[in-house]
């Protein structure tokens, strides 16, 4: 009798779970306007592949999640928004930049993580470390307009 009034119970309850389960909203990402953004990186004044981009949205910019890129053997890089879809939203971001190698020296492979192989970066802290303090936020800003920019250029220093 008593299993009987229990999984009665249960029943009821998953009856209940399944109903309100399609009365939920499902959230979706804001849309935001993508425009190109592309240009070159160079390391100690070369360009260098395999470097890992990101920028990050500055306080007034109302992006939600930014862009990122990595560098080919050439130098260049064209940005992918957070969505995965190419471009950026138009506003203002702070850059950093990463490259990690394995002790070896040899470059990451695309499935590795710079934790398990025990990689070290190879880019100066100034330019690697997401934290901004006052001066990395005036060099490292770059701004996007409404109609993109194509021209991003940087020339950094290897971590020394």
């Amino acid at each position: 009798m008593k299993w009987q009034r229990l999984s009665s119970i249960f029943v009821a309850l998953f009856i209940a779970m399944v109903s309100l389960t399609g009365c939920e909203e499902t959230l979706e990402a804001p849309v935001e306007k993508l425009v190109g953004g592309s240009g070159t990186i160079k390391v100690d004044g070369k360009p260098v592949g395999g470097i890992r981009i990101r920028l990050t949205p500055i306080n007034e910019t109302k992006s939600v999640g930014g862009s990122w890129a990595i560098t080919k053997d050439d130098g260049t890089f064209s940005l992918t928004h957070w969505t995965n879809e190419p471009g950026i939203a138009p506003g203002s971001y702070l850059i950093t930049f990463s490259r990690y190698v394995k002790p070896d020296g040899s470059p990451l492979g695309e499935r590795d993580s710079p934790a398990m192989v025990q990689a070290k970066e190879t880019i100066a802290k100034n330019w690697s470390n997401p934290e901004p303090d006052q001066m990395a936020a005036l060099t490292r800003r770059v701004d996007i307009p409404e109609g993109g920019k194509t021209d991003i250029e940087f020339t950094i220093a290897t971590g020394k």
